[in-house]
């Protein structure tokens, strides 16, 4: 027997309102905390009962402590109530009705040859969904760490059993409240600093800050993370659980358990499904956005396979991308994607729909989930420019406008500019090609060009003076040096040619062609023919390229008047 002084407090009240753990166990049926509080999704309960004094079991929460365990049921070898934090206390016992009540024998079978006090038994029939039944815990006790390896090793069991269960405990049962990976049961002895830490919380000796201080903390001096206990079962039977804790070899030393509230489930078969349409499209098209039929499960231990129907007014392989018949989502992953790729067929015909049957095995049954989709019409994006071509005086400017039709919004523009409007305003100082490229939601891409001009207006002079004094003394043309190739003729006033040159480099100084002598003052013709090309600047290149057939500048008559 320990050599301990026992120190016996007044309780006040058996529930907990502070902001530590808060554990209560004032006056819920045994049925409220098993139907209300640790089931959760895919069993079916009966047949709850308990056994031990009502104050060993209790509901808790843990938000406001490091137990890792929110809320849930909780079962003591002594009074839950103990369980409340900070740890003050390295020998805490709070009996109920008195020191040594019994043991549990299937506890006595974990203890070789040892003795179970204490017990508090939780047990209820359940019929599980699926293939496995689980829930998460938390084991702690006051025996950590002074009791470590002696046979003071505090115990508890989950007894599972039924159908094609064969174990060594009473009713065939196994224990399943076992350490990861292994098939030794969760102890003292066998979770502890030195022996599976990972799984080891040290929470102080009950003098040792912050334990001692700071409520976050439980009182007991160590507990284990938060573990999963996992059965094997066949959906549709009936199965017994038998969740028991209790002392070891004495009757002093508390030692609970937490159970997570509505962890207690069975991963049914429990398909659901959602369409959508990937990035968040609100519309499906065709040849355009792409669509999903999202699958998700609760997970079973083999692979699930899935039959799969297509239905709707849309055909499947014709109108969109082939499905399969069927879909395996192999064990261990919780879902998978069906994608619709709607196909353009470019016939402007109604909405069409597209809707999945997915059958899949139920308990003892075949159940149906169904999500739908609609393929609308997909108009193909294209552009008009309100002008091919623009003609400016530098430094003017021009605006280049865009417009589209069909396509899917949002609607991008980008200008090799780099304006990304529909609207662009450019001042070129030489001419240029302008590209727009017009995208669409859909990844359609089209592109334009718009050709901008800075040639100015040819404005011939009506007189020149071709004296030699250094001013106005040559037939000069205001801009036709923006031109290649302007030709210049010249006639008097009976018609006769007196002048003519291609290429024209504003240098007629008032002389006849053939003579080479001044003509007399007075009024003369011209005739001035822009002609050939226009030209553009080009960056790559720096020189003046010939581009395309002038069709701006126009022949251009008049009269000029030589004054000496």
């Amino acid at each position: 027997m320990k050599n301990i002084v026992l120190a016996f407090l007044t309780i006040l009240s058996l529930t907990s309102t502070t902001a530590q753990l808060s554990v209560d166990a004032s006056n819920q049926t045994v049925q409220h905390y098993v139907q209300n509080v640790l089931v959760g999704s895919g069993v079916t309960v009966s047949n709850v009962t308990f056994t031990g004094d009502s104050l060993q079991l209790a509901e808790f929460n843990g938000v406001n402590t490091f137990l890792g365990i929110n809320e849930g049921v909780m079962l003591s070898s002594g009074k839950a109530i103990g369980a409340i934090g900070p740890n003050t206390d390295s020998v805490l016992t709070l009996p109920t009705s008195g020191f040594g009540t019994p043991g549990d024998n299937d506890l006595d079978s974990l203890l070789s040859g040892l003795m179970s006090y204490d017990a508090a038994v939780l047990e209820f029939d359940f019929i599980p969904d699926g293939d496995t039944v689980s829930f998460n815990y938390v084991f702690g006790s006051e025996e950590y760490p002074e009791f470590v390896g002696t046979p003071f090793n505090d115990v508890f069991g989950f007894f599972l059993s039924g159908p094609g269960i064969y174990g060594p405990h009473s009713n065939n049962a196994i224990n399943i409240a076992l350490i990861p990976g292994t098939s030794l049961p969760v102890t003292i002895a066998n979770v502890n600093a030195g022996t599976n830490s990972a799984y080891f919380i040290d929470n102080g000796t009950g003098a040792t800050s912050p334990h001692n201080v700071n409520p976050q903390y439980i009182q007991y001096d160590g507990y284990t993370t938060v573990l999963n206990a996992v059965g094997v079962v066949t959906c549709g039977l009936t199965y017994h659980i038998k969740i028991a804790i209790g002392d070891c070899s004495d009757f002093i030393m508390d030692a609970g358990v937490f159970l997570e509230k509505g962890s207690f489930s069975s991963n049914a078969v429990d398909i659901d499904v959602e369409a959508g349409i990937a990035n968040g499209d609100s519309l499906l098209h065709e040849g355009c956005n792409t669509a999903f039929f999202a699958i998700e499960h609760a997970g079973l231990n083999k692979d699930l396979e899935l039959k799969i129907i297509m239905e709707g007014t849309a055909t499947n392989g014709g109108d969109y991308s082939f499905v399969p018949d069927s879909l395996v989502i192999p064990a261990g992953t919780l879902q998978d994607t069906l994608f619709i790729n709607p196909i353009f067929d470019g016939i402007n015909e109604p909405i069409e729909t597209v809707t999945i049957l997915i059958l899949y095995p139920g308990c003892n049954s075949v159940d149906t989930v169904s999500a739908s989709l609609t393929i609308n019409n997909y108009n193909p994006l294209s552009i008009t420019v309100d002008e091919d071509s623009l003609n400016i005086c530098p430094p003017e400017t021009a605006a280049l406008v865009v417009t589209h039709s069909g396509g899917l919004t949002p609607i991008s523009y980008s200008w090799s500019s780099g304006g990304t409007d529909s609207i662009e305003t450019v001042a070129p100082a030489y001419s240029q090609d302008f590209i727009v490229t017009v995208s669409d939601l859909c990844g359609s891409i089209v592109s334009d060009t718009v050709k901008v001009w800075a040639q100015c207006p040819v404005t011939p002079p009506n007189v020149f003076t071709p004296n030699g004094d250094g001013i106005n003394d040559y037939f000069s043309v205001p801009h036709l040096d923006e031109y290649l190739h302007p030709r210049l003729e010249i006639y008097n006033r009976w018609g006769k040619l007196v002048y003519t040159k291609d290429d024209y480099l504003n240098d007629w100084d008032g002389t006849h062609i053939k003579t080479g002598k001044d003509l007399a003052e007075g009024v003369y013709y011209y005739i001035i023919t822009p002609n050939s090309v226009k030209y553009q600047y080009s960056v790559n290149t720096p020189q003046y390229m010939e581009h395309e057939e002038m069709t701006i500048a126009s022949t251009l008559r008049g009269s000029v008047h030589i004054k000496r």
